[in-house]
Formats: C-alpha cells, structure tokens, sequence
C-alpha cells in the first residue's frame, strides 16, 4: 500500500485527539516520574483502559476475532499456571503483590488488544494524532542531545557511571537506561512520521537518536545502535527484502559487544563477589526452582519480580539471597534484575510455554502487519522494536517496563495507518 500525509482534521477533542494526549504523556513519562510519583503509573492506567475498551466492545458486540481470542487463551493458561502455583505452595502471601505482577506480567498483552479494538472501531487519524508528539520529540531530543554533547566534556552530574574511561550519559533521570527507553520512543515517532509524509526523512534527528545511543555507552544501547544502523543501511538506502545475512552479522556484533557484560556480570562478578554475582544468583535459583517444583511453578510474585522484591520472597531466604549486597530485605537494588529465570521459576513449564506463545506471538503479529503495508520506515520501526524486546529481556525485567508499553502502544498502530490513509484517498 502506498503512504502520504493525511489531513489534519481530527486532531483535537476525539479519538485521535486521545491518541496525541496518550503519546505527548507517554513521551515525558520518564522525565514527570522525577517530579510526580504517580505518573509511574500512567502506563498501567493507559493498559488497563484500553483493556476495559477490549472487554467492552467483546460484551457489546458478542463477536471476537480468532487472532484475538487465541492471545486471551494464551493469557488465561499462563495466569493459571502462575495462580496455581500460588495457590498450592502459598510462598506469596501478599494477594497485593499477587495481583500487581500478574498486571505487570501481561499489561502489554492488554494494551495491544485495546489498542487494536479501539482503532478499528474509531477509524482514527494516526498521521494526526502523531502529529503533535512528533514535534515535541524533536525539541525534546535535540535538548537530550546538548546535554548529551556536554556530559562528555563537562561534569554535569548527568552518568551514572565510567565505561571505557567515558562518562555514560544518564541526563537527570539518575539511569543511563532510561536515556535508552526515551530515545528508543523518539525513533519510533520519527520512523512513523516518515511513513507517514514522503517529504519527511528526518535525517538529522536520526542521526543525533542514533549518537545519543552512543553516548549511553551500555552494552544493549550500542547493541541498538547497531542494529539501528544496519536496519537503516538495509531498508530505508538498499530497500532489501531479506535480512537473514546481516541479520546473523548482527548477532555477531551484539555478541562482541555483549561478552565484556557477561564477563563483568557472570564471571569477575563471581569472583569479586566469591560466587555471588546477582544475575547468576538468578539464573541458577530459577533453574533450580523451576526443576523443584516441576511442572508448576513458584506463582506470581515469588521469584525475581518487582513485587517479589518490595513482598520480600521467603524463597530469597533459602536460597541465600539475604545475604548478598542489592539482594536483601533492606537493599533490593538487584532484585529484579532480570526476566526469563522470574519467568520458569514463577510460571514451571506449562506457564513458560504458554507465556513464550503469548509474546512471540504478539511481536510476530506487529512484525508481520508492518512488513504487510509495504512501506520501508514502518517495518523498520516494527522490526526494530521486537529486536529491541527480545536483546532487552536477556537483561532486564523489559516486558514488565514502563518503556514496553509505550513502544507497544506506537506500533500497533501501524496497520490502522496505513488503512486509514487508503480510506481518506491519499
């Protein structure tokens, strides 16, 4: 299908008018978190509606699409699995914390499926609604950017840490992880407007995203930058169709990159610590949880969960934790460090497949509709949005991120701009 600029009608009070208030916030999320507590919370709040507009319209209309109903199947086994384990081995006592992980669990599965529902129903105006946030990310970035220049040669502050001799680049956010998830968000928007309007390229502002990703100077944020560069070389200036061979030269790349990290964190982090290091700690405590309590598993928020962490797990007890500096009672600063070992610890085997369906499927799902519209800058966008999900949840605890649910949010609405634009005749 071909792309162009829409017309801007739409753009105030109304579902497109929602759509630009919902990305304006979700694009100074990070930076209102260091000023109102709760904002910390606008992208469960965001979930949760357009999940109950979902349900709704599912109530409603008694209708619901075969694709649709397959990820509620996928949520509902895994949820089971998690309850159950909380239900048979009662390490989690706090119904509170129960319930929060299994929001923060599947938040993006809930977004996804509203984000859709509300799309097709409300035929919105995306070009518009991107519109607005589009601008304010660019001055917003070139802002980042400045800072990002200064931190380098002057010391604002702005790190949180020394690599390779540098100062990583932090802003005020006090984790240069954050810098990461906000530039990631600007791409997208920038990515999507280029889709959106020929006669954008946005060049420069890519290139000062791309920088800025240098500047963080962490191993996932050059890892992106990477695969930004070898995704913009492929699509956007040689219009390939198949990645596969630089695909595998990125994979490669995001190794040498990454080995310093493993070294640091798996192997001197051992000996510095006498065996200690968190994320192994991690890794082994779910292994061997997942193999005690096989084929169920731990339950929600039990096993290397934020709420594990605040609820502390009486599984941190046996298994040591207590005693490692970031991983006690007091200082939980590594306690939800991590993804996959949380996941076949707290959901056993039947709730880890379950969950692994649910998530390839969806990232499948946005990958293949971008790629479906023809245009070069929404598939770039899609693609390098599961690229960044599957590299960050090696790491991190992402798909339980504030950052997951924004990007989530952007691209799900790919396909309803590209058929939206058909329909207007552009």
């Amino acid at each position: 299908m071909g792309t162009g600029k829409q017309s801007g009608t739409g753009a105030g009070i109304g579902p497109a008018g929602a759509l630009s208030l919902i990305t304006t916030v979700f694009l100074f999320q990070t930076l209102l978190e260091n000023f109102i507590f709760k904002a910390s919370y606008w992208d469960e709040a965001v979930s949760a509606l357009f999940l109950g507009y979902f349900l709704l319209y599912v109530l409603v209309n008694a209708e619901i699409r075969q694709e649709d109903l397959i990820i509620c199947a996928l949520v509902l086994v895994t949820a089971a699995a998690g309850l159950y384990g909380n239900w048979r081995f009662a390490i989690q006592d706090s119904r509170a914390a129960i319930l929060i992980d299994v929001i923060s669990h599947f938040k993006f599965a809930g977004l996804f499926l509203g984000v859709r529902s509300f799309c097709r129903v409300n035929k919105v105006d995306v070009y518009s609604a991107l519109k607005l946030p589009t601008l304010l990310a660019k001055f917003y970035l070139v802002i980042l950017f400045a800072f990002g220049v200064l931190n380098l040669v002057v010391d604002l502050g702005m790190y949180d840490e020394y690599r390779y001799g540098i100062r990583t680049y932090a802003f005020i956010f006090g984790t240069s992880g954050i810098v990461t998830n906000t530039v990631l968000f600007i791409i997208t928007l920038l990515l999507m407007e280029c889709a959106l309007n020929p006669e954008k390229r946005n060049i420069g502002f890519l290139a000062m995203s791309w920088a800025l990703l240098i500047m963080v100077i962490k191993s996932r944020s050059l890892i992106l930058a990477a695969v930004m560069l070898i995704l913009y070389e492929s699509l956007i200036i040689e219009k390939k169709q198949s990645m596969r061979f630089r695909a595998a030269v990125a994979a490669v790349f995001a190794g040498i990159i990454g080995y310093p990290q493993y070294q640091k964190y798996f192997v001197n982090g051992v000996k510095a610590n006498q065996g200690r290091a968190p994320r192994l700690l991690f890794l082994e405590g779910g292994i061997q949880l997942f193999k005690e309590h096989f084929p169920f598993g731990t339950g929600f928020g039990t096993f290397g969960s934020s709420t594990a962490a605040t609820h502390y797990s009486s599984l941190y007890y046996m298994l040591g934790f207590d005693k490692v500096t970031g991983m006690t009672p007091t200082n939980t600063k590594f306690l939800n460090d991590t993804f996959w070992p949380m996941i076949f610890a707290q959901l056993g085997l039947f709730g880890t497949v379950s969950y692994i369906f649910l998530l390839l499927g969806i990232l499948m799902k946005i990958y293949s509709e971008a790629k479906e519209t023809g245009n070069a800058y929404f598939r770039f966008a899609a693609l390098f949005y599961v690229i960044n999900v599957l590299v960050s949840s090696i790491q991190s605890s992402y798909p339980g991120n504030n950052s997951m649910i924004m990007l989530t949010f952007l691209v799900t609405l790919i396909p309803f701009a590209v058929s939206n634009e058909a329909e207007n005749g552009n």
